[in-house]
């Protein structure tokens, strides 16, 4: 997946997700055009040290709620049992089915006050710049890990108690330091202030029939199934109140066409988010330049539309063609198979989601 021939404007990537290591050379290079990196497992140092060289900064994979039995690091293995949600190993809810996993009593002074200072030192010693804090909120907690916590604590709401680990573990990485959430928006006022990026997962392709499809655009029957009906709703009001948490939606795909990837894309800039497009296992070759096509500043959305300094975003999920004014004649191309747009009215045909980048006529 690339540009037209035509080389467009670049900017950085805002954050990618990669889970299988060490990168190929040509991975590395790819990354490195990225502001954010997120890996499951630590990457070689030579490879670390190459991606800080070319500006991305790295985040490792935390399980925010819980660890696995078989992964633990060597601070989970110190915890006592009192520290713990549940002393009999859970599997299932959001937690894989094949694996033990033991829940985080927040409440704990191991939680709030040593957790964040043994994360940071393995975090320095990998030479990473910070985490990425996958399951989020007391949505993700395990029902039977949730209903001993409220006999312990009773009163004491699990997000504003996990909260003082999230200040803690702010604290001990300063300013540059990177935290990533994910599904934080759940309950922003005890997550976001702490982060830099907030990532939602398949908000924008969603299972159905045994593939990775699109969601509805807007069904009055399902709305909160429907991407039009979702993003403004639901996380709109989130990024006004938090404007300097950058946001970014990861959505996966069955193959990644370069079409799909571009609707993703196109849908995510229109709601003036950042994306990235991967395949369930988080391990694929996922390059695209679509990533790095600099529109430049952000107008106000329109029904369908969304101008830029430097390019428009469009997402035609109506029935018929999308007639978009352009008074000043400005011509559009598609970045990623070079479609010309031009003329007073642009017309999009229904069921196009598309990134154009403004050219010469």
């Amino acid at each position: 997946m690339a540009f037209s021939a035509e080389a467009a404007a670049e900017r950085r990537g805002g954050i990618a997700f990669h889970y299988a290591t060490p990168l190929s050379p040509r991975m590395l290079e790819w990354y490195g055009r990225f502001d954010v990196l997120v890996t499951h497992d630590p990457l070689p140092r030579a490879q670390v040290d190459a991606l800080h060289r070319h500006g991305t900064k790295l985040a490792l994979y935390e399980w925010s709620v819980a660890f696995y039995a078989s992964h633990a690091t060597p601070w989970q293995r110190t915890l006592a049992p009192a520290a713990l949600l549940n002393r009999t190993p859970l599997r299932g809810h959001l937690g894989a089915t094949d694996a033990d996993a033991f829940y985080y009593d927040p409440a704990t002074r191991e939680h709030e006050r040593e957790r964040a200072p043994a994360l940071v030192r393995r975090l320095r010693t990998l030479g990473y710049d910070g985490v990425f804090l996958d399951t989020t909120t007391v949505a993700s907690v395990h029902p039977e890990a949730l209903a001993e916590y409220e006999r312990r604590h009773a009163g004491s709401p699990y997000d504003e108690v996990f909260a003082r680990f999230l200040a803690k573990l702010r604290a001990e990485l300063g300013k540059d330091g990177v935290i990533v959430t994910n599904q934080g928006f759940r309950a922003a006022a005890q997550y976001l202030p702490y982060a830099d990026w907030e990532v939602t997962e398949s908000l924008i392709t969603y299972p159905h029939d045994g593939g990775l499809v699109l969601r509805p655009w807007l069904e009055e029957n399902d709305r909160w199934n429907s991407t039009a009906f979702l993003m403004p709703e639901l996380l709109g009001p989130v990024q006004r109140e938090y404007p300097k948490v950058r946001f970014a939606h990861l959505n996966y795909l069955d193959a990644l066409d370069p079409r799909r990837v571009e609707e993703i894309v196109a849908i995510a800039r229109y709601f003036g988010a950042e994306a990235f497009v991967t395949l369930p296992s988080l391990a694929a070759d996922a390059r695209s330049d679509i990533y790095f096509a600099d529109l430049g500043a952000a107008r106000p959305r329109r029904e369908g539309y969304r101008f830029f300094a430097r390019g428009l975003v469009v997402v035609n999920r109506g029935s018929g063609v999308l007639r978009i004014p352009n008074p000043g004649g400005a011509a559009y191309e598609d970045v990623v198979t070079g479609e010309r747009f031009r003329g007073r009215t642009l017309l999009i045909p229904r069921g196009r989601a598309l990134v154009l980048r403004k050219v010469a006529r």
